[in-house]
């Protein structure tokens, strides 16, 4: 028995001895459990605030983004505006034919009348006054015709974006020109 009960208690002293390891080694897992989540609180309060300089740089960009992409539609549609107006100011000279040389005899490839200069030039202008789109700086800077029987209406104005900075750009804005061109024709 003597035998027996020495080796139980030698039994319960590796088992203490071993139980005293595991607990030693699970304060030391808890010790360095603790040194990670602190540094790693230290390591994100250093990146304190990057998190919102990114989000604000972000929308900063997007905006001006935004803002040039309005501002170069609205040069677009100066753009398509003025090339309206080209258009509409050359056909409406098309059909100016000088009613002399028309109902005179006078032929051209197209037929009976001629178109003048000043003919041209007097239907453009009076096409823009009518037009109820105004421009900034609006002005017909050719109107002609080179045949007698074709149109050709330039017109120049200025477009002035709304979102760009005037300090860079001119405050009178970019010159845009269109040109429109028609052919008078007597339908022979």
């Amino acid at each position: 028995m003597n035998r027996a009960g020495g080796h139980g208690a030698q039994w319960v002293r590796h088992a203490a001895e071993r139980w005293q390891r595991a607990v030693e080694h699970l304060r030391c897992a808890a010790r360095r459990s603790r040194l990670v989540s602190v540094r790693m609180r230290r390591a994100a309060a250093g990146e304190d605030g990057q998190t919102l300089l990114l989000g604000v740089g972000l929308i900063t960009v997007v905006l001006a983004l935004i803002l040039v992409l309005a501002s170069a539609s609205a040069v677009y549609l100066d753009l398509k505006t003025l090339t309206s107006l080209a258009d509409s100011a050359a056909a409406a000279a098309a059909d100016a034919v000088d009613e002399d040389s028309y109902f005179g005899g006078a032929a051209t490839d197209a037929g009976p009348g001629v178109l003048s200069d000043t003919g041209v030039q007097a239907a453009a202008a009076a096409d823009l006054v009518s037009q109820p789109v105004e421009l900034t700086g609006l002005q017909i800077a050719e109107a002609y015709s080179p045949d007698g029987a074709t149109a050709v209406v330039t017109l120049t104005a200025y477009s002035q974006p709304p979102f760009l900075p005037w300090g860079v750009i001119p405050a009178s804005g970019f010159t845009i020109t269109a040109t429109g061109t028609a052919r008078a024709t007597t339908g022979m």
